[in-house]
């Protein structure tokens, strides 16, 4: 046999998790990865799913079965079964309301005023809303061995949020700089233990939520308060990272780099053409699909357009921005998926591997 008579790899030839986990550290793949990050679960998808709003935050098999429906329905390289914000809080004591099967859950009162009383309940892993989360997680990763699975944790400066109260936290940093840091220490590991119990159930990768964006405090703030705090999540999570914070964060997206994640989640506040070169080949970039003018008040072609754009700025995966409203219809979010398959056999010169930014 002749070096003309191999076979060559050509088209779609990695699984969907393999895809999604090189993907997310910079690598090789066959495909841009489509995914979801953070939700998308909709109304639509719960009646496909027969697994509604509030049960599927608090069912492990109906949570599963809907959120199999990013795969099973809209063609995505990875599941995400974490719906809701309310994981750790609720876990820690938080008074939550789970909402309605057309609304999301929220934590209904602040049950912390002093970071010295905070204890991690004993049955912290074994509460409601972790057993379900972890029960999802063991049966997805049965279910789809060759899909990527993401988890979902939320950092303490947003279960200081939900404890405390948004408005008393973020005066603190300027009025009580040492409680808040305080808070931090006392949290973390809560969220930590998060982060460990998803990956011992089966996630290829966890996503960490701290908003500390530009409409809530200065980069400097993050930089005082999270950097360094962040860098030891990063060394000690024990797997895959992906940094979640909403809104405008171009002025902070060089402290994430340095924070040593390995994806950003990102906002359509922000430039993607602009993160790119802010990251350089620091971390990886998966995003920012927006959410209300195009997956829920736009059309399939709007939402394809988006994409292309996009995936032309040379991110290494398409996403929505966020958990999208649960209105969104279906034949929306296909787009995803759609755009991520065409974008890449547009640009895969050999047959096997897609080249970015071809034209740049």
């Amino acid at each position: 046999m002749t070096t003309e008579d191999i076979p060559r790899l050509s088209g779609e030839w990695m699984t969907p998790r393999r895809r999604f986990i090189s993907a997310l550290f910079g690598g090789r793949v066959d495909k841009i990865p489509a995914m979801t990050l953070s939700s998308v679960a909709t109304l639509e998808g719960m009646e496909i799913a027969d697994a509604d709003f509030p049960e599927a935050h608090l069912d492990a098999e109906k949570m599963a079965r809907l959120a199999a429906t990013a795969h099973e329905n809209l063609g995505l390289d990875t599941v995400m079964p974490v719906f809701h914000s309310q994981l750790e809080a609720d876990a820690l004591d938080a008074d939550t309301w789970w909402g309605e099967k057309d609304n999301w859950p929220a934590t209904k009162g602040h049950v912390l005023d002093d970071p010295d009383s905070f204890k991690i309940p004993p049955d912290y892993l074994e509460r409601r809303s972790f057993k379900a989360v972890l029960g999802a997680i063991k049966l997805l990763r049965k279910r789809y061995p060759d899909v990527g699975i993401v988890g979902k944790v939320y950092g303490p400066w947003s279960v200081g949020f939900h404890l405390v109260g948004i408005e008393n936290w973020l005066m603190g940093t300027i009025t009580e700089p040492d409680k808040i840091r305080r808070y931090l220490e006392v949290l973390l590991p809560a969220s930590m233990m998060s982060a460990h119990a998803q990956f011992e159930a089966g996630a290829d990768a966890v996503m960490w939520a701290d908003h500390a964006n530009r409409e809530l405090c200065s980069p400097e703030t993050y930089r005082d308060f999270l950097l360094e705090m962040h860098q030891g999540v990063t060394e000690e999570m024990g797997g895959p990272s992906i940094l979640h914070c909403c809104g405008e964060t171009t002025d902070r997206i060089d402290y994430f780099a340095e924070a040593g994640w390995d994806c950003f989640h990102f906002e359509s506040q922000v430039d993607p053409v602009k993160a790119k070169e802010i990251v350089r080949d620091r971390m990886s970039l998966f995003g920012n699909i927006n959410n209300p003018t195009i997956l829920f008040s736009g059309t399939y072609d709007d939402t394809y357009k988006a994409c292309m754009e996009v995936l032309e700025a040379g991110i290494q995966g398409v996403a929505p921005e966020g958990s999208v409203p649960l209105g969104v219809k279906m034949e929306v979010l296909q787009a995803l998926s759609d755009s991520a398959r065409d974008y890449s056999n547009a640009n895969r010169p050999d047959g096997r591997l897609v080249t970015f930014n071809p034209t740049k």
